[in-house]
């Protein structure tokens, strides 16, 4: 019994086994396991070390977006610079590289990341690899067996990491990654990636892109499948640092292709193009800074094998080492990835200076590209002053036309017909005689002359970007009133007025019938049909009145006369006098009060005329004059002088770090 009470204690003590949680970083796109470390921490230090799983913090990518870290202080001014940009140059910068960089300030001794890209397939980039971190003293391991595998790749780029070749990494559908006892990767804290870099694409010429050279060798894209139909998603995976290699002349011409017209954008101390060649008899000098370097993997890996098999080889190794022109990789490899205590590291310094580089570009870009469209929108000046000639002519001849016209029709037959005298058998014909002035007479060949300019204006593109005329006017304009077009939104003051009126006044037959909307100045037939609306009607109305007034005053004195000679026994002299006033005195108030209102209203029609003429010119004259110099990107200059301000803030902070 005391046993099975020491055993349930005993099992009591043991730590219940449970499911490994298993959790994605977005940065680096790692799938790694968060595992209780009770067991581990118990068992022995041999145990431990066999263990297939590991702790995330040494699984998990030291570059990878996790809880943020306390900043040193002497890094903090440099942190705070770079985070403002996420939000003041957000669509200047790249964002998975500024992420980069501010890991690798809250980190004390931070990763950099080291690409290795192969321009036709990952054997070269493998080989290189596993040359740049092997150890020659050590026996050949199989992380190198691995790397040296001729088997087709599936199309994972490969993550190299310091650790025990026995660690299992969990699967990825982005990433193979592989630990590896490399002294150069424990020593420089690096981690290499080994992906492909595709040059098949257009040359120079084309249009700047996030798939741009520099881009896409700063910023590998890892490719994961989304379905079975053979579509991929790709993962951007940024880095600090990277190698290109190439197969022989070929690949050299291609890489050389595809980074004709940005090849100066390119540091020679973030990016190491290597060719593969056959090794010369002799050593070739190069150096470690420059951009281009020779190497000979075949070479290399020969003289590796026979270091390998006998230290009596040593002088063999070091004279095909250094023909292969290893050593100016491997120098390049480990430079800038020192820690200083206070001065950020030369990799995560370059990778900064990129950035901001890059967003300086990126703003400069686009203010070039707004200035060659503001160039392109404007008309010039050879094509404005004729348009200008041709608006000062045309608001001659209106005028013109309106005073020979309005003087030809009044002086005509038809105005003659409603004379004061003759209104007595003609009163029903003014509104018909008013109204053919006006649509006669009133500015008919300057109305098609207008609609002639507008298409000359039309042709000339200065209608094709008409923005506000006015803003305080377009405040006040009432919200429910049909937008009228003068070319193109917003309506011009002269037809907000005509619209205002049409909601708001009405006439017998219903609403007034205003001319739809043309794309052509339309004051001219607005300002017509509020004349026929306003100013024929009580023209007619007058001849109307007055008729009546006439005959009615006239009735009663003669009605008065007629009763004074029979009740009175005046004479009829006497009560022919009074008939004769009151007739007179009718028909003279009759003549006083219509040929004023005649005259009244030929001088409206003329004035109205002159408005319209005048207006229209002045409008005209107006967009023509607007629309021929570029209009200024007021939104857009602020926010990129927001995003200038803030690059400069980081640069001088990064000056100083």
């Amino acid at each position: 019994m005391p046993l099975r009470i020491a055993s349930v204690r005993q099992a009591s003590r043991t730590p219940r086994k449970r499911q490994p949680d298993i959790s994605f970083c977005p940065s680096c796109s790692i799938w790694r396991f968060n595992q209780p470390r009770v067991a581990a921490l118990r068992a022995p230090p041999q145990a431990r070390a066999l263990s297939p799983f590991r702790n995330a913090s040494t699984l998990a990518s030291a570059t990878a977006i996790n809880p943020p870290l306390e900043v040193a202080a002497h890094h903090q001014e440099l942190h705070h610079t770079l985070d403002g940009l996420k939000q003041n140059a957000a669509n200047y910068v790249n964002l998975s590289r500024l992420q980069l960089a501010l890991r690798g300030l809250e980190t004390k001794d931070a990763v950099v990341r080291v690409a290795i890209l192969s321009i036709d397939d990952q054997k070269a980039a493998r080989k290189l690899a596993r040359l740049l971190l092997v150890d020659p003293l050590a026996a050949e391991g199989a992380w190198e067996q691995r790397l040296e595998d001729t088997r087709p790749d599936d199309g994972r780029g490969i993550l190299l990491r310091h650790g025990d070749e026995a660690n299992v990494h969990p699967s990825n559908p982005l990433l193979q990654t592989i630990s590896i006892p490399s002294r150069v990767l424990h020593k420089n804290n690096l981690e290499v990636l080994i992906c492909t870099l595709n040059v098949n694409v257009a040359g120079p010429g084309r249009p700047t892109s996030s798939n741009r050279p520099k881009d896409a060798i700063l910023i590998p894209s890892l490719q994961t499948p989304t379905s079975s139909s053979g579509r991929v998603t790709l993962v951007t995976y940024p880095i600090h640092k990277a190698i290109v290699i190439g197969q022989g002349i070929r690949s050299s011409v291609a890489y050389g292709r595809y980074t004709a017209d940005t090849v100066e954008d390119i540091s020679p101390e973030m990016v190491k193009v290597s060719i593969n060649l056959p090794a010369p008899q002799e050593e070739a000098a190069q150096d470690a800074s420059d951009a281009f370097v020779i190497v000979d993997v075949n070479t290399a890996a020969k003289a590796l094998s026979k270091f390998r098999e006998s230290t009596a080889n040593s002088v063999a190794y070091e004279q095909g080492w250094f023909r292969s022109g290893m050593p100016a990789l491997t120098e390049w490899l480990v430079d800038g990835v020192e820690q200083s205590e206070s001065k950020v590291k030369p990799a995560i310094k370059n990778l900064i200076a990129s950035i901001l580089d890059d967003a300086e570009a990126n703003i400069t870009r686009e203010d070039s590209q707004r200035l060659e469209e503001l160039v392109a929108s404007t008309v010039p000046e050879s094509t404005r002053q004729p348009i200008l000639e041709s608006i000062k002519v045309w608001a001659e001849h209106g005028h013109t036309e309106l005073r020979d016209q309005l003087e030809g029709a009044f002086a005509g037959k038809n105005w003659r017909r409603i004379a004061w005298w003759k209104l007595f058998w003609r009163v029903d014909d003014v509104g018909m005689i008013a109204s053919e002035v006006l649509e006669r007479r009133w500015l008919v060949d300057a109305e098609k002359n207008c609609i002639y300019l507008a298409g000359h204006i039309e042709q000339a593109g200065l209608f094709k970007d008409v923005e506000r005329y006015n803003e305080d006017l377009l405040r006040k304009r009432p919200e429910n009133v049909d937008q009228q077009t003068f070319g193109t939104y917003p309506p011009l003051p002269h037809e907000i007025v005509a619209l205002e009126k049409r909601k708001a006044k009405l006439v017998d037959d219903g609403e007034v019938k205003f001319p739809e909307p043309k794309p052509w100045p339309a004051q001219i037939p607005i300002t017509r049909a509020l004349l026929l609306s306003e100013t024929v009607p009580p023209l007619q109305a007058l001849a109307q009145k007055l008729v009546l007034q006439t005959l009615s005053t006239t009735s009663l004195m003669s009605a008065l006369s007629a009763l004074l000679y029979v009740s009175m026994s005046t004479s009829l002299f006497e009560a022919g006098a009074v008939a004769a006033l009151g007739l007179v005195f009718s028909l003279k108030r009759m003549q006083k009060r219509w040929e004023n209102a005649r005259s009244f209203w030929k001088g409206e029609i003329r004035e109205e005329g002159r408005k319209a003429l005048k207006d229209t010119e002045d409008k005209i004259r107006l967009i023509v004059q607007t629309n021929a110099r570029p209009k200024q990107d007021i939104e857009g200059a602020e926010e990129r002088r927001i995003a200038r301000d803030a690059v400069q803030k980081a640069r001088e902070a990064l000056e100083n770090a």
